[in-house]
């Protein structure tokens, strides 16, 4: 009975909480890309709204080859992603490895476009786009 009312207890908790999507803005855009839902939790920094596809035994870990690379949904076009690493040495001569994910989006996405500039208090209405655009 414990178990039980403890892992529901964590479940009111876990849902309770806030979550902060990982895209901001991208100024000069009119129509915002939605953020892919779910994705991979990286301690410290929480959920990412990202799978990241690569080999197996890796360091970091990635997920299974055939995870999906869009960091955002409602998408369909051209992705095309990159993973570099090496080491990298600040101007106190503190040394660090740098992994990088790149990914570039070519195709069309339906995301979220300002409903009313003046009267909507920050509501949106779905909306249509194309373009080319980066993520790093």
């Amino acid at each position: 009975m414990k178990s039980r009312l403890g892992q529901l207890l964590f479940l009111v908790l876990s849902f309770s909480v806030p979550l902060r999507a990982q895209i901001e803005p991208i100024p000069n855009l009119k129509v915002q890309p939605i953020p892919l839902p779910g994705g991979d939790i990286l301690p410290p920094y929480g959920l990412f709204n990202q799978f990241l596809p690569g080999p197996p035994n890796q360091t970091p870990p990635f997920d299974a080859m055939n995870a999906d690379p869009h960091g955002i949904t409602n998408f369909r076009g051209v992705t095309a992603m990159g993973y570099t690493s090496g080491p990298a040495t600040d101007n106190q001569g503190n040394q660090y490895i740098v992994i990088t994910d790149i990914r570039v989006y070519q195709g069309e996405y339906i995301g979220g476009e300002i409903a009313d500039p003046v009267n909507s208090a920050g509501a949106t209405k779905s909306a249509r786009a194309r373009g080319t655009f980066v993520e790093i």
